[in-house]
C-alpha cells in the first residue's frame, strides 16, 4: 500500500493538519484544492528525508528503524506493539510511535471489526532505506569479500528463457484445462525448453495447483503479472495468448534493458514471500558492483541497527540465503559462489548500468540477412529487433548469434493485411541489413500474397430495442471498439472474445443486458461517481484509514496522571512519594535521572521494586549493569521524558 493511497483516505481536515505541521506543499496554485502527487514527491525526495532524519528524536528513529528493517511490508497490530513496548518501554515506543504519526511517516488503519494496526507506506520505506543504505555504506562501508575465482555463470538469462516461451505461443496459445491450469501439451513443451532445475521453485510456489509443476507456475504468473500473456475464450476453451503491444513494451532495447525489467518483477513477486525480503533487496542493490556476501550484508545490518538488532529476530535472512538468493544466479541477475549465507554474490555490472542508459536502440550493424533465408542477430541486437523478426520466423538457435529462418509457414502465420504486413516484413529486413538478397524479397511477398485461407470465426449479434438505441451506441466512443460491424438498424456484429468486456461497459453505461429481444435502456446519461471525504475502507487487506491527528496521552493515558513536577524539577521528595514516581517509572517504563549515595546517576531505569521487610528496595538498570539499592538512598530524583519536539 503506497502513500497516495493513504493520503487520499484522509479528511481535509486532517491532511491541512499534517501539512501544516510538516511543511508539506498540500495546495495547488489556486489555493483551493489539495495536492496529493505533490506531497507524495515531497515525502519521499531524499531533501525532505535528510531534513525529517535530524530532526527526529532518539525513540523516533529507533522506532523507524524497527519499521524499516524488521517489519519491512507488514503492519504492526496494537497488540504486538503492546508486546514490543513491553520489552523496552512503553513511553519510549509509544512516544516514537506518536512522533512518527504526527510527521505522517505511519498511520493507524482499523479493521471493519475494530483491530487497530499501525503501517509505513511501501513507498516511504524503499525511500527511506534507499537514503539510509546509500548513506550507510558511503560513511561505513560493507566488508569486502575475496573476489571468488570460480564464479558459477552457468545460468542461462531470463530473458531468454521468456523470449524462447512467447515466441513458441505467439500463434499458439497456451491452452487450459477446465480448472484453469496449463494442458499437459503445454507443459511438456515448456519442459523442453525452460533450462532452470524444477526443485529450485518448490520454496517459492510450495501451493502450486491442478498437478502443475511449481516452475511452470512460477513463470506463468511471472508472464502474466507482466501482462505479456492475457486470458481469451476460443473454439477450444480458455488459453493464455501472447499480447504483442505488451511484450513489445517489454522487449525493447538490449539484453541489459530487459533483464532489468525483469528483475524489478521477480524481485516484487519475491518480495511477497516475506515482508522483509525487500529489505534483503534493497541491502543487496545498496552493494552495487563490490562483491558481497549476505553473511557481511546482514552484520552491516546489524551496525544500523545497534541496540535494537537484538530485539527482533533475522531468520528471513537464513530462508532468503537458502531459497531465493539462488534465484537470482540461475536467472543471470548476478553471479555467484558458494551456498548460504557465505556465499559470494556480484550484480551483473549492465543490470543497473541500463537504468540510466535506455534510449533509442540502434539497429544497424547488429545483424545479417542471408540468402539462405536465415537471419543472424549478433549478440549487441537489441530484443525489440529479435521481437519484431520473429513474428515472420522461426528461432533455431540461440546462442551469443540467434539464428531465425524465414519459411512459408512463418511468413503466413500473421493473419493480417497482405500488403501491410509485405511493407513491415521488408523495412525490419532493411533495417537489419539495407541490401537485403533479392531472392529473399521476391520469396517473401509471394508468400504473404498468396495461398489466403479460408477462416470461421465465432461472432455474436448484439440486438437493439430500436433505431434510436442502436443510433446512441455506435457513437459512444468507450463501445464502439467492441462492435466490429452495423448489420442493420437495430443488429450489430461483435466477436466472441470482446463479449464479456462489452458488456462490463454497456452495463456501465446504464445498459440492462438480456439474453432475449427486449433489452431495453434505462438512461443515456452516464452515471456520476460519488468519493467520499472520510474514511474509506481498502477493498485489498479489509482496513480503512483513521482520520485522526495523534496524541502521546491517546495511547498512554496514564501520564494524565503523572504531575509536571516530577519531570521538570531535580529535587528530593517525601518517601511515600518517591516511591510513587519509581512505580510510575517502572510502570511505563521512564528513564530517570537520581542521586544515588550521593553520586548522579543517569539515565537509570527501574527493573523491580520489592517490600523486604518494610524497606523497599529497588532493582536497577544503568548503562546494562544491574544493581540493588534501597529507597532511602535516593536523593534528588527527576522522570527523564523523552523529547518530542514542537509536539504534545
Amino acid at each position: 500500500m503506497e502513500i497516495r493511497y493513504i493520503l487520499e483516505q484522509l479528511n481535509d481536515r486532517l491532511l491541512y493538519r499534517l501539512a501544516e505541521e510538516n511543511a508539506w506543499p498540500c495546495v495547488q496554485s489556486d489555493g483551493n484544492l489539495l495536492n496529493i502527487e505533490n506531497i507524495v514527491q515531497h515525502i519521499t525526495s531524499h531533501d525532505a528525508i535528510e531534513c525529517v532524519w535530524r530532526s527526529l528524536t532518539t525513540e523516533e528513529k529507533e522506532l523507524l528503524l524497527h519499521f524499516l528493517f524488521r517489519i519491512g511490508t507488514d503492519m504492526v497490530t496494537y497488540r504486538q506493539m503492546e508486546e514490543y513496548a513491553k520489552i523496552d518501554s512503553q513511553l519510549a515506543i509509544y512516544s516514537g510511535l506518536t512522533g512518527l504519526r504526527q510527521r505522517g511517516l505511519i498511520y493507524t488503519l482499523r479493521r471493519l471489526w475494530g483491530e487497530l494496526a499501525y503501517y509505513l507506506p511501501d513507498d516511504v520505506q524503499t525511500a527511506y532505506r534507499s537514503w539510509l543504505l546509500s548513506r550507510f555504506v558511503r560513511e561505513e562501508g560493507i566488508p569486502a569479500c575475496e573476489m571468488a575465482c570460480h564464479w558459477d555463470t552457468s545460468s542461462t538469462p531470463l530473458a531468454r528463457v521468456v523470449f524462447q516461451i512467447l515466441q513458441m505461443h505467439r500463434y499458439q496459445p497456451i491452452g487450459l484445462t477446465k480448472k484453469g491450469t496449463m494442458t499437459m501439451k503445454a507443459r511438456r513443451a515448456w519442459q523442453n525448453i525452460v533450462p532452470y532445475p524444477q526443485e529450485m521453485f518448490l520454496p517459492l510456489v510450495p501451493d502450486a495447483s491442478g498437478g502443475q509443476e511449481a516452475r511452470e507456475q512460477f513463470l506463468l504468473e511471472l508472464l502474466l503479472s507482466l501482462g505479456m500473456l492475457r486470458k481469451q475464450s476460443s473454439n477450444e476453451g480458455m488459453q493464455y495468448a501472447v499480447d504483442e503491444e505488451r511484450t513489445a513494451e517489454v522487449f525493447k532495447g538490449h539484453e541489459a534493458e530487459v533483464q532489468r525489467r525483469l528483475y524489478l518483477k521477480v524481485k516484487e513477486v519475491l518480495s511477497r514471500l516475506h515482508p522483509c525480503y525487500s529489505v534483503i533487496f534493497d541491502w543487496m542493490e545498496a552493494a552495487g558492483e563490490r562483491t558481497f556476501s549476505l553473511h557481511a550484508l546482514r552484520e552491516a545490518e546489524s551496525t544500523l541497527l545497534g541496540s535494537i538488532a537484538s530485539l527482533a529476530e533475522n531468520e528471513h535472512w537464513k530462508s532468503f540465503a537458502r531459497e531465493v538468493a539462488p534465484i537470482l544466479s540461475l536467472f543471470g541477475f548476478a553471479i555467484r559462489k558458494g551456498e548460504g549465507e557465505t556465499a559470494v554474490f556480484s550484480w551483473d555490472v549492465a543490470l543497473f548500468a541500463s537504468e540510466q542508459k535506455e534510449g533509442e536502440a540502434v539497429w544497424e550493424g547488429t545483424g545479417y540477412v542471408q540468402p539462405t533465408f536465415e537471419i543472424l542477430l549478433l549478440p549487441h541486437a537489441p530484443y525489440d529487433m529479435r521481437w519484431q523478426i520473429g513474428r515472420y520466423t522461426a528461432l533455431e538457435e540461440q546462442q551469443e548469434v540467434w539464428r531465425f529462418r524465414l519459411t512459408k509457414a512463418s511468413v503466413q502465420a500473421c493473419e493480417a493485411d497482405p500488403e501491410h504486413e509485405r511493407e513491415r516484413l521488408l523495412g525490419i529486413l532493411e533495417r537489419i541489413q539495407p541490401d537485403v538478397p533479392a531472392n529473399v524479397k521476391e520469396q517473401t511477398h509471394q508468400w504473404i500474397g498468396g495461398d489466403v485461407p479460408l477462416a470461421f470465426m465465432r461472432v455474436t449479434i448484439l440486438r437493439c430495442p430500436d433505431v434510436e438505441t442502436a443510433d446512441w451506441l455506435a457513437e459512444e466512443r468507450d463501445v464502439t471498439g467492441g462492435l466490429r460491424e452495423r448489420l442493420n438498424d437495430c443488429d450489430f456484429l461483435i466477436e466472441e472474445s470482446t463479449r464479456e468486456e462489452l458488456q462490463q461497459a454497456l452495463i456501465n453505461k446504464g445498459l440492462r443486458i438480456s439474453e432475449s429481444d427486449r433489452a431495453k435502456l434505462k438512461a443515456k446519461e452516464t452515471p456520476r461517481l460519488e468519493f467520499a471525504a472520510a474514511s474509506v475502507p481498502s477493498a485489498e487487506s479489509g482496513y480503512k484509514v483513521e482520520s485522526v491527528f495523534p496524541s502521546l496521552t491517546d495511547v498512554l493515558p496514564e501520564l494524565k496522571e503523572v504531575p509536571a513536577i516530577w519531570h521538570k524539577n531535580f529535587q528530593k521528595y517525601h518517601h511515600s512519594t518517591l516511591r510513587k514516581i519509581m512505580s510510575t517509572a517502572r510502570d511505563l517504563g521512564i528513564s530517570v535521572c537520581a542521586e544515588i549515595d550521593g553520586k548522579l546517576m543517569e539515565p537509570v531505569r527501574i527493573v523491580d521494586i520489592r517490600n523486604e521487610e518494610g524497606h523497599y528496595r529497588l532493582t536497577l538498570n544503568a548503562h546494562g549493569n544491574k544493581q540493588h539499592v534501597n529507597l532511602e538512598e535516593i536523593g534528588r530524583v527527576k522522570l527523564a521524558f523523552p523529547l518530542l519536539p514542537d509536539r504534545d
